[in-house]
């Protein structure tokens, strides 16, 4: 080890300045380069990652731009979208509203199975009728076949009959002779029920007594009397 010492300083001795200087520069570059080389790989990964995040950040950052200013430029009837937000946000809650009444309203049908109730609505409707100066005619049951028309009713028909109606609740028809104050009435007393009975179908023509309307043309009176007039009701109730 001495005697190698001794040679490399031998050697440098003998270096004139100039190669002085260039072995000094060169071997510094060497080792530079070798630092170089050893710190190379992990900044080099860290590199990639900065440039990789910072091009993420930018393309999110148009994208955010572009995503303002197609909110500030789209409009609904001129709304503008954030205002429009708020209108949909009160249509739900108006939606929410009905769906629960909607929900109540389905308690106050009449289950398939309680016949006693289903009882009970049916004489309501007729005092309700009589109240109402009608002549009720015929209330009965809507069946799924017509030769279920004179059986009495179960549960099974009741569900069957739900089953082929469009609204999927049992039906009633209900037939009637009314004045026209007498059906008004009616129809405004089906909301105080203590079941629904809603109507879905109706058919109500004029009926005129032309036989009264004939004597009294033949009397002397006959300005002064009018042909007897009634309403002939039919109606569909859901119940």
């Amino acid at each position: 080890m001495k005697n190698l010492f001794r040679r490399i300083t031998g050697k440098w001795a003998a270096f004139s300045p100039a190669e002085r200087h260039q072995a000094v520069a060169t071997a510094c570059f060497l080792i530079a380069f070798c630092y170089g080389l050893l710190l190379w790989q992990p900044s080099h990964k860290k590199l990639g990652d900065l440039i990789y995040k910072e091009q993420k950040q930018t393309v999110r950052k148009r994208t955010s731009a572009k995503g303002d200013a197609a909110l500030k430029s789209f409009n609904l009837d001129g709304l503008d979208v954030r205002v429009t937000h708020r209108e949909l946000e009160k249509v739900r809650e108006t939606l929410d509203t009905l769906e629960a009444e909607r929900e109540r309203l389905l308690t106050r049908f009449v289950p398939f199975d309680d016949l006693e109730t289903l009882q009970a609505l049916k004489s309501e409707l007729a005092r309700l009728a009589e109240r109402g100066d009608m002549e009720v005619t015929l209330l009965e049951h809507i069946h799924a076949k017509p030769g279920d028309r004179d059986l009495p009713p179960t549960p099974e028909l009741l569900k069957k009959a739900a089953e082929s109606s469009p609204y999927k609740r049992p039906l009633l028809r209900l037939k009637a002779r009314a004045s026209y104050r007498g059906l008004m009435q009616f129809l405004g007393g089906l909301s105080s029920l203590s079941r629904v009975a809603a109507p879905v179908w109706s058919d109500i023509s004029v009926k005129v007594d032309k036989t009264r309307n004939r004597q009294s043309s033949q009397s002397v009176f006959s300005m002064a009397e009018a042909p007897r007039q009634w309403l002939e009701v039919e109606m569909h109730l859901a119940i």
